[in-house]
């Protein structure tokens, strides 16, 4: 019977966690964020519950109300003064922004109330009650199960049967049409935002009594909820429920029977981790027609001002500082390469990952374990401790081959208190509060122990930040750089070209998890015990805080963020205030948040602003761009060679979406040589077709076939490699690339050897002979080195197909090129796309609903209507056919019936064309008109 006494421990406590995880689905069912700020809420509530009743001597029922109202009333603020207008920026910055406020809420928590734990009176009975014989379980623990379930009903109930749950449902499923509808979004989010932090706080007033008051511990409440919140796709309230109880139940249980240290706390996050890796669905973002993702460096590495730098620092620690300057030196060193860490993973690769102050502790893990029971010598401990942990951020990247975006945040944070709690906090591997012992420091015969040689220590710590830092910095400029960037801005345009998504993710990974444990080491071995109980989940997130404060797109905001870690430089340079060190996180915080809301690409990209504003002043005139004179020469020289002739064959394909069926019987071949158009209504299944004809979306029936090999199962890069490649309706440059770096990556060479070289020499960018004589074809030789925002409209669709026939492939499938464009540019892109034919011998199918276009440029035209061929024929014969008119019309119009499924962000419809800031002096017609 004791196991069902801890069976009934365990509902109280899942019926907690199911209050603040319903408290996150509010949240995001009303604004599309998830709030790793919950936890925070969770904390005000206890804390004002503890002031209310314990400093203001109120009564219990009325400190729970003062509680659940001050949750209220902060959640609303958070809502209205940080993401109202934050409702631009991407999906990454609003988690971040998140984040920032979590750590404001315990900082200020922290320099209130300290971080003793503090007792709340409970506002429940706590007697026992008798379940079964010789089973009792306090009252308490039964209420709050019961408050649970209520609350689970009635939250189903007002968001299923009232008109504000249903308004809410409808911003959730589509902002744009429900405020086409006569809802406000702002005020349903403000709404749910209030209603969710009030749930939270309502939690934390009745956990205060049963755990304590800590402020770091009733934060990371909200990991937990999170899980649970994951696991019903933060939607269902039953879901979320029924996942609290059992997530309750297991850790009560594991507590009760597993000896192990850690496993209580850890077995439901694997659990989480397996799930979603299972499932490898991710959750709808909010997507808006402006985000705003991080800005990035160029990479170029300036060789004089680093080795003067360098130079000087060096003689700064080792002749002039004195210790408390050196160790705060070393210190911030060594967050520095942590924050680089992040820039490569965050920054360049788009994955948040809030492991990796963890993954420093487990680097240091390592090493110290290899030199003191191995004996190994440090430089050799170094090597292997981050060959070691790498392979652990591969490990925890495979679920970033499932999930994506705020899903993988999650995981990560769970992955990181597994591994904190399971091994850094397990005083039989780590040692504890005690540590490892390790020998003083010897490289190659020089004493650089961190406590007899503390100047020699900060050298080496330097000269480590220096290399990552220049290896990151080359990596950028590489072509693994510029995979990771188009990985991060559209996975779906990068896996057209060839870009193995998951290789760059796992690289990524990888990588950023071996740079973190030399920063590990650096941050711990400056002493003869190795401690790394200190490397918790909290302070992984703020290292990510101080990158993304200092620029998480540039080495140099990284090294920035490291400054304004506690015990560093910061710390030190502002020694003489009183307690500075514990005013740092809160300081720290609301930077971050001031930074999110004004300028998201962080401090280090304001200097670079400023000091480049200053010199177009000096300038005062804007420099036109100009074709590099290497660049006409080459292209002059290549001459248009024939692509291998391939006939591409489409046979019966069957496209279907639930119970939509998308494309009925898709039927058509495509020449080699000739242009073959594809028209329909919209609804009719064009981009539907593309997609399965290029592997973005699993065919129910049919095959596609080029030249005798079939492609059907295979993956877009493959199928690229056979010789198939697309350009996509909206574009999809990557925008963080300038021109030549989008041809690059669809032209050059490719070899996984260059993972590791172009950490050393990343070589310069050669386009080759297709890609030039694209660029030239295309009227692009002078815009180069711009990015794609800088371009006009017209040319911003030149370079999307210029880009696919980078690729050199034998059929080159274009969906709706000419979208946007004026008439005269249309019949100019149609002459393109027959020299294209006849000079390079591509065969092309062309979606367009520009009729005169598709009428002057194919050689032969399908007429698809309700995902079936209606017609098939030349342009002539189209355009007589009475069917076609007929379909046009409204004889076949099936406009309810989407071309692909909603998340791949594609339809027939029409597209915002509006021109992008930057040149808007050239169009299509050009010179060549």
């Amino acid at each position: 019977m004791d196991i069902l006494r801890y069976v009934l421990i365990g509902l109280g406590a899942g019926a907690l966690y199911a209050l603040i995880a319903q408290g996150l689905v509010l949240v995001y069912r009303g604004s599309g964020i998830l709030n790793f700020a919950q936890g925070g809420f969770v904390m005000v509530g206890g804390y004002a519950y503890y002031q209310a009743v314990v400093g203001f001597s109120l009564p219990r029922w009325l400190g729970l109300v003062f509680a659940v109202v001050v949750g209220a009333v902060l959640g609303t603020l958070v809502q209205l003064l940080i993401l109202r207008p934050m409702k631009d920026a991407s999906a990454l910055l609003k988690v971040i922004s998140t984040l920032a406020v979590l750590m404001v809420l315990t900082s200020a928590a922290v320099l209130i109330y300290g971080s003793d734990l503090k007792a709340a009176p409970s506002l429940l009975p706590t007697n026992g009650i008798q379940v079964a014989p010789d089973v009792y379980v306090g009252a308490d623990r039964m209420i709050l199960f019961l408050l649970g379930a209520a609350s689970t009903v009635a939250l189903w109930f007002v968001y299923r049967r009232t008109t504000f749950g249903r308004a809410t449902g409808a911003v959730a499923e589509n902002v744009r049409v429900a405020a086409s509808l006569g809802h406000s979004p702002e005020r349903i989010a403000t709404v749910n935002w209030a209603l969710g932090a009030g749930l939270s706080a309502l939690a934390g007033a009745l956990i205060a009594p049963i755990t304590y008051l800590q402020p770091q511990v009733l934060a990371m409440l909200v990991i937990p909820a999170l899980a649970v919140g994951l696991i019903a796709n933060f939607n269902s309230f039953p879901i979320v429920f029924a996942g609290a109880v059992g997530l309750g139940v297991i850790e009560s249980l594991l507590a009760r029977y597993v000896s192990a240290p850690g496993w209580s706390a850890s077995v439901p996050f694997i659990i989480v981790v397996v799930v979603m890796v299972l499932r490898g669905r991710g959750i709808p973002l909010r997507s808006h027609v402006l985000d705003r993702m991080i800005d990035v460096g160029s990479g170029k590495v300036r060789v004089v001002p680093t080795v003067v730098v360098t130079a000087v620092m060096a003689w700064l620690v080792s002749s002039v500082f004195d210790l408390a300057w050196t160790n705060a030196v070393t210190v911030t060193m060594g967050f520095a390469i942590l924050c680089v860490s992040i820039v490569l993973v965050t920054g360049y690769a788009g994955q948040l990952s809030l492991a990796q102050y963890v993954l420093a502790g487990f680097g240091a893990l390592v090493a110290a374990r290899l030199v003191a029971d191995l004996k190994w010598p440090f430089l050799a401990a170094l090597v292997g401790a981050v060959a070691i942990t790498a392979l652990l951020g591969v490990l925890v990247a495979l679920p970033a081959l499932r999930t994506r975006g705020i899903n993988l945040a999650i995981v990560t944070l769970g992955l990181a208190v597994v591994i904190y709690n399971i091994v850094l906090n397990n005083s039989d591997y780590s040692g504890g509060t005690s540590g490892i012992v390790v020998p003083p420091i010897e490289i190659f015969g020089l004493n650089v122990s961190g406590l007899l040689a503390p100047g020699n220590y900060a050298v080496m710590a330097l000269v480590l930040l220096v290399l990552v830092a220049v290896g990151v910095l080359n990596l950028r400029r590489g072509a693994v750089g510029r995979r990771l960037l188009a990985v991060r801005s559209n996975e779906r345009a990068a896996a057209s070209l060839g870009v193995s998504v998951f290789g760059a993710k796992l690289f990524a990974f990888g990588a950023a998890a071996g740079i973190a444990a030399i920063a590990g080491v650096v941050l711990t071995f400056r002493s003869f015990s190795v401690v790394t109980v200190n490397f918790d989940t909290f302070n992984s997130i703020v290292v990510v805080a101080m990158t993304v404060v200092g620029g998480a797109g540039y080495v140099g905001g990284g090294v920035m963020g490291g400054t304004l870690m506690p015990s560093g430089v910061g710390s030190e340079l502002f020694s003489g205030i009183h307690s500075i060190e514990s005013w740092l996180p809160l300081i720290s915080g609301l930077m971050l948040l001031v930074i999110l809301v004004q300028n998201p690409s962080g401090l280090w990209q304001v200097n670079v602003e400023l000091v480049k504003g200053v010199g177009r002043r000096l300038r005062r005139k804007k420099a036109e761009p100009v074709a590099d004179a290497a660049d006409v020469e080459a292209a002059e020289a290549v001459k248009a060679e024939p692509v291998p002739a391939k006939r591409l064959t489409v046979s019966g394909v069957r496209v279907r979406f639930g119970n939509v069926i998308a494309v009925a019987d898709a039927t058509f071949t495509v020449e080699p040589g000739t242009v073959h158009g594809l028209i329909g209504p919209n609804g009719a299944g064009k981009t539907t077709v593309i997609d399965a004809v290029t592997g973005f979306v699993r065919t129910e029936t049919g095959t596609v076939d080029l030249d005798g090999t079939d492609l059907t199962r295979l993956t877009p890069q493959k199928r690229l490699k056979a010789g198939l490649g697309r350009s996509f309706q909206s574009l999809e440059l990557f925008e963080d690339l300038t021109l030549r770096e989008n041809l690059a990556i669809a032209s050059e060479q490719w070899s996984p050897l260059k993972y590791g070289a172009d950490f050393v020499r990343p070589g310069r960018i050669q386009l080759n002979g297709v890609a030039l004589a694209a660029a030239r074809e295309f009227n692009l030789l002078d815009e180069l080195d711009l990015k794609p925002g800088e371009l006009s409209m017209g040319h911003r669709r030149l370079a999307a197909i210029a880009r696919a026939v980078a690729s050199t492939p034998s059929v080159l499938c274009l969906d709706e090129p000419a979208a946007g464009l004026s008439d005269p540019e249309a019949q100019y892109l149609a002459a393109l796309l027959r020299r294209l034919a006849k000079d390079w011998g591509m065969g092309i199918l062309l979606v367009e609903h520009n009729i005169d276009m598709v009428l002057a440029a194919c050689d032969e035209v399908t007429v698809l209507t309700a995902g079936a061929v209606l017609v098939n024929g030349s342009p002539d014969e189209v355009r007589n056919d009475p069917r076609v008119l007929s379909a046009y019309l409204g004889g076949g119009d099936e406009s309810d019936e989407p071309d692909e499924p909603a998340a791949s962000g594609e339809s027939d419809g029409p597209q915002d064309t509006a021109e992008p800031a930057g040149r808007r002096d050239g169009d299509l017609v050009g010179e060549h008109s």
